[in-house]
């Protein structure tokens, strides 16, 4: 008799070592914000345009959709084919009147100490002196033209406007384009989101809000962001709000997106994940039954934790009850 007391003795302490041992967890209710997704749009924070100043040709295309450019960074060459024979004729112009104006000033000084002897008549020397201004006026002239012309060429390198991103380009390397024609066309990437939802949810938009966003097209993806701007003008029937997401959002310009809106709380049972074990397909939680955990099957609300790491129970465990992390 004594040696069975002394062994259930040993059997209990084990049994309470090895629950001291175990992680487990006692099961509360906690509150639980339910949403609703609303569709929305991602649209560009600003859009850009890159158009032609010259009547010309694509000479030089460097973009193509999707490219990351910088502000200022060359993205074509428009071409006129006008312009170089006109700078050519301006500089060979301008290389003869240099030659004018050394002579000229050659001979007004041989005629100046010709004067001071008194074998040069004043009024021709005045006339020189004129013809040299007026050969000195007509060098400017034509060096301010070519300086013009010069400016007037550059214009044909058509530089993006800001750091973006490449959302469409309307001509090919060859195109004649006109003064005005769009040559490419822009999206800013200066972190903001511009969301586009239906009217009835404009009650919800305001600017400091924290909303979160789901990315049907890329799994799901769940990321979180503040309003920062509501425009007061609804554009379609739909009011336009601009969100920040830290690290940036990778999506395309007009991809759908659910803007998860809450519609209410309510009491939930959660777990961490690390609790569930699936076999089987059938989900098992480790309960305390009497002195010892068994495995009970639980229903979750999800296949898939959430941004918590933890599951929705929705049947089998009841607040009070304890469970132990599975080995």
């Amino acid at each position: 008799m004594a040696v069975t007391r002394a062994f259930l003795a040993a059997t209990a302490m084990t049994l309470l070592a090895g629950m001291a041992a175990a992680q487990t967890l006692d099961i509360e209710t906690s509150t639980v914000m339910d949403y609703r997704p609303v569709v929305a749009r991602i649209e560009a924070g600003d859009t850009a345009t890159a158009r032609s100043r010259l009547q010309g040709v694509v000479s030089r295309l460097t973009i193509d959709e999707g490219d990351v450019v910088s502000a200022n960074q060359v993205v074509a060459v428009v071409t006129d084919g006008t312009l170089a024979p006109q700078l050519a004729a301006l500089s060979s112009r301008i290389q003869g009147l240099e030659s004018q104006i050394r002579q000229a000033e050659e001979d007004l000084a041989r005629n100046e100490a010709l004067f001071k002897e008194g074998f040069f008549p004043k009024a021709r020397l005045d006339e020189q002196r004129t013809g040299l201004d007026v050969l000195k006026r007509n060098l400017s002239s034509a060096q301010s033209e070519r300086r013009a012309l010069s400016a007037r060429q550059a214009e044909g390198q058509i530089r993006a406007p800001a750091d973006s991103r490449v959302t469409k380009v309307n001509v090919v390397e060859g195109s004649i384009v006109s003064p005005g024609e769009v040559i490419a066309s822009f999206a800013t990437l200066d972190g903001i989101v511009r969301l586009s939802l239906p009217e009835r949810h404009a009650a919800q938009m305001a600017e400091g809000e924290t909303v979160t966003l789901r990315l049907p097209a890329r799994g799901g993806d769940l990321q979180t962001a503040t309003i920062v701007k509501v425009y007061p003008e609804l554009r379609n029937g739909e009011v336009i709000a601009d969100a920040t997401v830290p690290g940036g959002l990778k999506a395309l310009v007009g991809e759908r997106v659910d803007v998860l809106a809450p519609v209410g709380e309510r009491r939930a049972i959660r777990v961490p994940k690390d609790y569930v074990s699936t076999r089987y397909g059938v989900d098992f939680v480790r309960v305390l039954v009497g002195d010892r955990f068994v495995e009970a099957p639980v229903a979750l609300a999800a296949p898939l934790a959430d941004t918590d790491g933890q599951y929705e129970i929705l049947s089998g465990l009841r607040p009070g009850d304890r469970i132990e992390k599975p080995e």
